[in-house]
């Protein structure tokens, strides 16, 4: 099955609509993708998810899949997509549901179907683009917690997974009232939203990181019920189911994460054979964007090139 994509902005001059993805770019991928392109995709329910995608071109040797953290979007990884790229690693990824550019009140995600389904769409968007080569997933909070619950359930056909700051377990004990207003309105009124309360401060130790996201327009500090339901559910399921693991995941945490706890990640480690856990001292929750992100980087190419090998 093929599903509706766009191409937006793309600098090629071409105003790409309603064409299924395979005659789009067949005979002409290296050619088209050289470049970060802006696409969109639509789930059934009609909701447009948009996006971007990145390739080195004719050096491909894999593409990522990545999924964004709670109230951020896509854009916020162009850095890492170009780093990616550099190695020769494509890179793709959709602003999730309620967040970005996509469609959606914000901070609402009605449920981990839609992540399932635009996951399933990425992957087949993948295989038929770039037949034949490696596919990781990569998550990082929210989104990594949405890649571990994916892999367990779904056991998609991908090389491996890699997850960061995983929303397993919280750093923080959430208000006992919003447990229980979650519990009793999530069949209620789902999509009632509460702010975050996300410890932006405790993001990066690198203070231009943390400004930058507060006047980013594009970051909200909401959630939905039906969300903050879903993402705890999730992540009880996915310590319980840990051991069921049957791809290989690299999973890292720095060691003084506030947001999401980093013994979240030690339980499921400990209970999936499968995963090689690496703790970043002194790290906060995005180790991605601390200063000592180069060598985040140099270790996780030296996981994805040991997979590739």
């Amino acid at each position: 099955m093929f599903y509706p994509i766009s191409l937006l902005k793309t600098g090629f001059g071409y105003n790409l609509k309603e064409f299924d993805l395979f005659n789009m770019f067949i005979g002409s991928t290296f050619v088209l993708l050289k470049k970060k392109m802006d696409y969109n995709i639509k789930l059934k329910s009609g909701q447009i998810l948009r996006g971007i995608i990145a390739s080195p071109g004719e050096n491909l040797r894999a593409i990522i899949i990545f999924v964004h953290g709670l109230g951020e979007h896509i854009q916020r990884y162009h850095h890492w997509a170009e780093l990616l790229t550099a190695e020769g690693i494509g890179f793709t990824g959709m602003d999730l549901p309620g967040h970005g550019r996509s469609d959606g009140v914000r901070g609402n995600i009605k449920s981990y179907a839609q992540t399932d389904e635009m996951l399933e769409i990425l992957q087949e968007y993948v295989s038929h683009t770039f037949p034949g080569i490696p596919v990781f997933i990569y998550g990082h909070s929210l989104g990594g917690g949405i890649v571990l619950d994916y892999i367990l359930r779904k056991k998609p056909a991908v090389k491996g997974a890699i997850v960061t700051s995983p929303t397993l377990k919280l750093s923080f004990e959430p208000d006992k009232f919003k447990i229980v207003m979650a519990s009793v309105m999530k069949n209620i009124l789902p999509g009632l939203i509460q702010p975050s309360g996300l410890a932006v401060n405790h993001l990066s130790h690198d203070k231009d990181v943390v400004d930058r996201y507060v006047a980013d327009p594009l970051v909200h500090d909401k959630i939905s019920v039906s969300l903050f339901h879903s993402t705890m559910s999730a992540g009880r399921l996915a310590l319980e189911h840990a051991s069921e693991l049957s791809i290989p995941l690299l999973l890292m945490h720095g060691s003084d994460d506030l947001i999401c706890s980093p013994e979240g990640s030690r339980i499921f480690a400990s209970k999936a054979g499968m995963a090689e856990l690496k703790i970043w001292d002194g790290g906060y929750h995005e180790i991605h964007n601390e200063p000592f992100k180069a060598d985040v980087f140099a270790y996780l190419m030296k996981w994805i090139n040991s997979k590739l090998a």
